[in-house]
């Protein structure tokens, strides 16, 4: 439920805007009241420049106004309204007489930079610190009195400009990467450094978004390993978890990269990949079940599905977490019936196919493309 009243307003308008949209609201609200002092001080500027102030004045509340209402400003808009802003900003230093106040002016040139750097791309940022230092050195060397307070100017105005979106950016920087590892290390096992079922469902979507052109085929494999309780009881907890890594290590040698293997819980591990036919999943499953055989000393069972999926029907049954959900469920049926049979075996099924909607929405990360593949773990092993 959404508070009313005055603060249910700004609640809602906080939700379309952004920090970037905020800065500029507050900057040039500052900044509207700022012509009125002509009315109060003639002499404060020169002759005939009221009217010009008044354009500046009204090219400032439009600024305003027209963030008020957009909210959230995109790249190309913060641009335009950042060099409109930044051409006001120097024709009312060069309008003022008082060389003290002028400078004073200059240095709002150094906000909208910094305002840049808050969010915008960096071809933004650089051109917007760009033309705000070359504004401010014109400014400067017309209002100086001689060489030397010509120079001094020009220098402190690039110090005034570039500090701020030096810092703004380098800070930015290290909150980016300081998201992304805490991004990683939510959708990653710390065991195994496989995805986890959050990572592993997150990868899937982006994949097949990516690669979602027409109806395709995947393959799906739930592996668990045998007796791993038996481990646990009998040797502990760290052997236990020696084993899991071991059996990591041998489906690495065992798939490819165009595989996603991830860690769903426990001794239950998941792999996902595209493949052509039943046979190619029969064989995956095969290779991982000998290589575990042959390299660890414990076994795993192994249910694997087959399942074309279409993305293009009239109406797509389920979503793509939905289907996800179906093939864990099946699959998960199968480990148990090769469990059943004795385990250190496999069962695979061959599913009809299925309408998906691939584009329906979900908890997906977009922030860079992904493959399927698997990584070496950063987490060191318990």
């Amino acid at each position: 439920m959404r508070p009313g009243g005055l603060y249910g307003r700004y609640a809602s308008f906080r939700e379309r805007t952004d920090a970037r949209s905020m800065a500029v609201l507050i900057s040039t609200a500052g900044a509207i009241p700022l012509p009125a002092i002509t009315l109060l001080s003639p002499s404060f500027v020169r002759e005939g420049a009221p009217v010009y102030l008044l354009g500046v004045w009204a090219t400032t509340t439009a600024i305003f106004l027209i963030t008020l209402v957009v909210g959230k400003l995109s790249d190309r808009m913060f641009s335009v309204l950042g060099l409109v802003g930044m051409a006001g900003i120097s024709l009312a230093a060069y309008l003022v007489t008082d060389p003290a106040a002028a400078r004073g002016i200059v240095t709002l040139l150094s906000a909208i930079p910094a305002i840049a750097a808050m969010a915008s791309s960096r071809r933004v940022i650089m051109g917007h610190t760009i033309v705000a230092i070359a504004l401010a050195w014109s400014v400067s060397i017309a209002a100086a009195e001689g060489l030397a307070s010509a120079l001094v100017s020009c220098a402190v105005s690039v110090a005034v400009i570039w500090l701020p979106v030096f810092m703004i950016g380098t800070l930015r920087r290290s909150l980016e990467v300081s998201r992304a590892r805490y991004r990683e290390l939510a959708n990653t096992d710390p065991l195994t450094g496989l995805p986890n079922r959050r990572g592993f469902l997150d990868r899937v979507e982006r994949y097949t978004r990516e690669n979602s052109s027409s109806a395709s085929e995947v393959g799906f494999l739930v592996i668990d390993v045998d007796h791993f309780k038996q481990i646990n009881d009998h040797l502990g907890h760290a052997a236990g978890d020696d084993v899991l890594n071991e059996v990591v290590a041998a489906t690495r040698r065992a798939v490819g990269t165009d595989v996603l293997v991830g860690r769903f819980g426990g001794e239950e591990f998941v792999a996902c990949f595209p493949a052509s036919n039943f046979d190619e999943v029969v064989t995956l499953a095969e290779s991982i079940r000998s290589a575990v055989a042959d390299s660890c000393d414990v076994t795993v069972s192994i249910g694997g599905i087959f399942c074309a999926v279409d993305d293009h029907g009239p109406a797509p049954s389920m979503t793509l977490n939905e289907f996800v959900d179906v093939l864990t469920c099946r699959a998960d049926t199968l480990m148990y019936a090769a469990k059943a049979a004795g385990r250190d075996t496999v069962r695979c099924e061959h599913l009809r196919p299925m309408s998906v909607d691939l584009l329906s929405p979900g908890h997906v990360d977009d922030t860079e493309p992904v493959r399927f593949e698997i990584t070496t773990p950063t987490a060191t092993p318990h």
